[in-house]
């Protein structure tokens, strides 16, 4: 022993770097060192840190699996904004597809304990891998992905709904109906639509903003124009409007990087050529312009601001012979630290440490609302314009709490002038203020709107209608499938089988002054569903 420490020392004190990196033969050298160093410990001590190890991974291993088994399982990422896989159902059919052990491995993937916080670390380090030139970062969607505009994720097709476009609809000849799928609207949530839409832009990342690359096709926006034109012809003494909402990446890409993404002014001014002459175009893009430098988008959400929504409806206003109040006449109110759909999407770490805030507009005009639900269409429930509770990542939905199919407002204001907006997420913030100039504002989702439209103008006596929608939805096939269908789509209401549990809303409760004669369409059929009249 004695002689193994006399070696030991020797090789401490007199094996000097330079000479052990020039070694001949390094490996046998190595081997010799740490062979040198097990003779330092004992091997009882060796074999409890061994033991200590296995130990401590087995501990792991075991707090992890309980608390995937214990902790409550969470429905939906925060971080990416989608809702999370769910335990499949079991059936021997599922079983020995393959599908039902699938969907077990999908489900305790979705819900690992401290999944968010995994996912964070994991963009964290990917986007710190290599180097980063002009703090300038973009992310392209996968080869393979194929997105919903509203989520984000593959759109959802309820079960009893038609796809089948009737003879006579403007859908192009290379676009079937089924591409415009109906969504599965039960859930509301302020997460967009558009932005994401058919075509597959990327996200462009830039000194703490993110904003998703354009590119509409001509084909796509004729159509929009065409679907519009196809409403005044039905509507022919409604006064139409259409107002196309240039997103972020318009006025903010670098002119460097400028030929990543397509302009939308030349889009936005085609597709209101293609219009009818009597359909009137609201220029929200230049009073946007004119105040880019104001803080009328935000920088982690594809969303614009309360202000920028404020700039539209003055655009509006011109368009209409309205004098648009100011905004100092309303009371503002503020939401703080919004991280939006942008870092979602990206996981970009620079968005995080320039969080938005949501600014909303509190008018002095008293009014009363009512929402209509998704596949309760005639039930109205008491509502208001702002959801003064809303919170990141979904600060949005401070705008009217979302989307819903139908709110109703009726306002103080006894002019007999009625208005109905059709929009997607976009129009959530615009909407509100036409509450000052109207005694009744209708506000359609075109993405969850059940009835038919047309029929609904007619019948309500409005006599002033607003298309209000981003430039990508204005280019997506999704959006402008579902904008067409609202013209001829008829709800056909569930009627529950003997022996199970119906509503108990009466049939007075169901025409309740929530103020709209829905009676003209009330069907009754075997199953809810959305028919098209032939």
């Amino acid at each position: 022993m004695r002689e193994q420490e006399n070696q030991a020392d020797e090789y401490r004190y007199h094996i000097q770097p330079i000479r052990a990196a020039s070694s001949e033969n390094p490996e046998e050298e190595i081997n010799q060192y740490y062979g040198l160093i097990r003779l330092k410990l004992a091997p009882r001590k060796l074999f409890n840190l061994s033991i200590f190890n296995v130990l401590l991974v087995l501990g792991v291993i075991l707090c992890l699996g309980l608390a995937s088994l214990f902790m409550t399982k969470p429905t939906e990422s925060a971080i990416e904004k989608r809702q999370l896989a769910k335990m499949p159902a079991f059936s021997k059919e599922a079983l020995f597809s393959g599908e039902y052990t699938r969907g077990i491995e999908t489900f305790y993937a979705d819900t690992f304990p401290f999944r968010d916080f995994f996912v964070a670390l994991s963009a964290y380090m990917e986007e710190n891998s290599g180097v980063r030139m002009d703090d300038a970062r973009i992310l392209a969607p996968s080869p393979n992905e194929s997105t919903d505009p509203i989520t984000g994720g593959a759109p959802s097709v309820p079960s009893s709904a038609s796809s089948t476009a009737p003879e006579g609809t403007s859908l192009p000849a290379q676009q079937d109906a089924a591409s415009s799928s109906q969504p599965s609207a039960a859930e509301n949530t302020d997460v967009d639509d558009g932005i994401a839409g058919s075509v597959s832009n990327g996200i462009f990342v830039y000194k703490g903003r993110a904003m998703s690359l354009f590119g509409g096709s001509k084909e796509n926006g004729k159509w929009y124009a065409d679907v519009l034109n196809l409403y005044k012809q039905q509507l022919p003494d409604v006064k139409i409007y259409d107002m196309i909402i240039p997103t972020a990446i318009e006025f903010y890409v670098p002119d460097k990087y400028a030929d990543l993404t397509q302009p939308q002014k030349p889009m936005i001014d085609y597709i209101y050529s293609c219009l009818a002459p009597s359909i009137k175009r609201v220029d929200a893009y230049s009073k946007l312009q004119e105040h880019a430098e104001e803080y009328i988008y935000f920088r982690t959400d594809h969303h614009w601001t309360g202000l920028g929504a404020y700039y539209a409806y003055t655009a509006f206003c011109e368009q209409a012979g309205l004098s648009a109040l100011p905004v100092s006449d309303f009371e503002t109110r503020r939401l703080d630290n919004f991280i939006g759909t942008m870092y979602a999407q990206s996981k970009d770490s620079t968005l995080l440490g320039n969080p938005d805030y949501v600014d909303y507009y509190v008018f002095n005009t008293g009014y009363t609302a009512r929402r209509y639900d998704y596949n309760a269409p005639y039930y109205g429930i008491p509502h208001t314009l702002w959801g003064e509770y809303a919170q990141s990542p979904n600060s949005y939905s401070v705008f009217l709490h979302g989307d819903f199919p139908l709110i109703q407002v009726k306002t103080d204001i006894h002019n007999g002038k009625k208005i109905l907006v059709v929009k997607e997420s976009f129009g959530n913030a615009f909407a509100p203020f036409l509450i000052n100039h109207y005694e009744e504002v209708y506000i359609v989702d075109q993405r969850y709107f059940q009835l038919n439209l047309v029929e609904f103008i007619k019948e309500n006596g409005i006599g002033e209608l607003i298309f209000a929608n981003n430039s990508f939805a204005a280019c997506t096939p999704y959006h402008i499938s579902h904008i067409d269908n609202m013209r001829f789509q008829t709800f056909v209401p569930y009627v529950p089988e003997e022996g199970e549990q119906s509503s108990d809303i009466s049939e007075s409760e169901e025409e309740d002054d929530g103020g709209i004669d829905l009676r003209p369409y009330k069907k009754k059929e075997d199953d809810l569903s959305i028919i098209y009249d032939d």
